[in-house]
């Protein structure tokens, strides 16, 4: 095993005046003018493993950050450096190799004055758990979805993967594939609107994947309108099943095939 050191950024947005630092679970944050950066070190066989963890690691954060303020932080760049040590006549050299992967996108976010404790609690539950349990892998692609479609300029593709999100978490709940009217009973279950006017939020999701016509005319404009509302309503859902684990168990034939953009349903 060799050590590596990871040094991570994420950016949320540049009026995200909060200035603070916090370590946890051996990652140290620091927060400046709506960048965080981030410090770690992981033991690794070779340079792509300790790559692969230290995205991972990068993506907990970035998750975790994500349910405490609300809106999506993303993984602008990561940095695995090795350490190796030579000898140099009497003396030892460092000699550190450095490689980057970079991402980007600015978005507005607000944050609670509890922050910090919110987010190391999050922190554990997300990186202390070292290979994650199944229902928490599932739950943080369900959160994967909801940061893309948080970052997502147009209003219909952001509504489209919320809405992935949403579906992907009804199954891990276990409401996909066992009831009927599923939609409505996760929403009525989860706080999220289920109708608006005449159109229930599975009836606009499958406008939008038609051809078109009035009727899709009609879900986009719901969709434009509805966009935000239902992310913030589905990322509470979110919330409530990663802090609330002691839910149904996870049925793992539910969600097969559900991660695509046309959805997996017409409930």
């Amino acid at each position: 095993m060799e050590r590596f050191e990871v040094n991570l950024l994420l950016r949320c947005a540049v009026d995200f005046p909060l200035q603070d630092e916090l370590e946890c679970c051996g990652v140290r944050l620091k927060v400046n003018n709506g960048v965080v950066y981030g410090t770690a070190t992981v033991d690794a066989v070779n340079r792509e493993e300790a790559r692969r963890r230290g995205y991972q690691l990068a993506e907990d954060v970035a998750s975790a950050l994500t349910l405490v303020f609300g809106r999506a932080f993303v993984v602008e760049r990561v940095n695995v450096a090795k350490v190796g040590r030579q000898r140099a006549g009497g003396s030892v050299v460092i000699k550190v190799v450095v490689e980057a992967t970079t991402h980007a996108k600015v978005i507005l976010v607000k944050w609670p004055r509890n922050w910090k404790e919110l987010a190391a609690t999050l922190m554990e539950s997300l990186i202390a758990a070292g290979e994650k349990p199944e229902k928490l892998k599932r739950l943080m692609r369900v959160l994967k979805w909801w940061r893309a479609g948080d970052v997502d300029d147009d209003p219909l593709d952001k509504f489209l993967k919320f809405y992935i999100a949403f579906e992907l978490l009804a199954a891990a709940q276990r409401y996909r594939g066992k009831y009927h009217d599923w939609v409505k009973r996760f929403c009525n279950d989860y706080g999220i609107t289920y109708r608006i006017n005449k159109w229930r939020l599975s009836d606009i999701r499958n406008s939008l994947v038609h051809e078109p016509g009035e009727e899709r005319e009609e879900a986009e404009k719901l969709a434009a309108q509805h966009a935000e509302r239902f992310g913030l309503e589905l990322l509470e859902a979110i919330r409530k099943a990663i802090l609330q684990p002691s839910g149904p168990p996870v049925d793992a034939s539910a969600s097969k095939n559900c991660e695509t953009e046309s959805g997996c349903g017409d409930q």
